[in-house]
């Protein structure tokens, strides 16, 4: 969007340099600096704008005017120095919300523009992509209203980062927010409540010719989970498969080959994931210094109906949280495979 109102701008002088002579015409290049996220808190309520790197090809000079053009409700603001190259705005302490400002620099009758948007205090809930279909084709997120394409998703597999979602800005009139995922030719549509500070993860499930969106909420996430505690959850995504326990082999701890329940029952912990039918989730959360880098399938009345797994949580990190995800796999044994997604590693720093 920027290169197109830079070259607007150009095209526009072009047209009326007969206005001018040799001398004065010019083509001018604004620039009003990279997008910022400012938390008050952190950092105070007076931003600094930056439109020193706006030029013109004939270094005849220019000046320069900023404007709000768009604020959210309630709240005052101020720019001081407004035709400066950096001005500064002001924000309420307690402002929450996208600023949009406009840089104008002008020659005579020459003007061109360039934006820059300020997040102050950005209600931020993050979103990560899983693709379970067991066909060869990628997925992606988008999150229209952010402008936000995510990484091509191969099968089986997550994105390689959960995506910011900054609810001021993303929601709709009614509160909810748009996660589009593109798919085979087809974008699906699911348009849901977030959370301020929690960690959501789409699916894509179904299959190559029904494909579905499903939506879920950690319960505990890096923001919630306590020092020394780790958070796990499992989460079945196999269409037609019910009823499936995950189990252990903890023989080298003298407990034999035993659901996970069970061994973390012994262990003092309280949740368990039960008997996963589709779609079914559940979580569990447990000591940092029990983290065992044993073998982990999930079976149907004890008979093994996916490959082996490991936790890739390092032991005795605490925080951390993780997902085992069940889902169809044509081209193994028992028709079905199990992952892990170690969620905290793909948080942004």
């Amino acid at each position: 969007m920027k290169k197109f109102y830079i070259l607007l701008g150009l095209f526009i002088a072009l047209i009326a340099c007969s206005d001018y002579d040799e001398q004065e015409f010019t083509v001018l290049l604004p620039n009003a600096g990279e997008d910022q996220i400012i938390f008050t808190e952190e950092t105070g309520t007076t931003i600094q704008l930056n439109g020193e790197g706006s030029t013109d090809v004939n270094n005849l000079g220019f000046t320069y005017q900023w404007e709000v053009t768009n604020a959210p409700d309630g709240f005052e603001y101020t720019i001081e120095n407004s035709d400066s190259a950096l001005p500064i705005l002001t924000v309420a302490n307690n402002a929450s919300g996208r600023y949009n400002l406009t840089l104008t620099i002008t020659k005579g009758n020459q003007q061109a523009q360039d934006f820059v948007n300020i997040d102050i205090n950005p209600v931020i809930a993050q979103v990560l992509l899983v693709n379970t279909i067991d066909a060869d084709i990628d997925a992606i997120l988008s999150v229209p209203e952010l402008d936000i394409t995510g990484n091509a998703v191969a099968k089986h597999s997550a994105d390689d980062t959960y995506y910011n979602i900054d609810l001021n800005v993303a929601q709709n009139s009614d509160g909810n927010v748009v996660l589009n995922v593109n798919y085979n030719g087809t974008t699906l549509s699911i348009e849901e409540s977030l959370g301020a500070l929690k960690n959501y993860t789409i699916y894509l499930i179904g299959t190559e010719i029904a494909p579905e969106l499903l939506l879920v909420e950690k319960t505990k996430n890096a923001n919630t989970i306590p020092i020394g505690i780790v958070g796990l959850d499992a989460i079945n995504l196999s269409p037609g498969l019910e009823n499936v326990e995950l189990y252990i082999d903890a023989t080298s701890f003298n407990f034999g080959i035993v659901p996970v329940d069970l061994l973390f029952g012994q262990l003092g912990v309280v949740e368990s994931f039960g008997l996963l039918s589709y779609k079914d989730n559940s979580e569990i959360f447990y000591s940092a210094t029990s983290i065992f880098p044993l073998a982990i399938w999930g079976a149907v009345n004890q008979e093994r109906v996916t490959n082996d797994t490991f936790i890739s949580l390092t032991n005795g990190e605490s925080g951390k949280f993780g997902t085992f995800v069940i889902v169809k796999d044509a081209s193994s044994t028992e028709g079905n495979k199990i992952i892990f997604i170690n969620n905290s590693s793909l948080l942004p720093e």
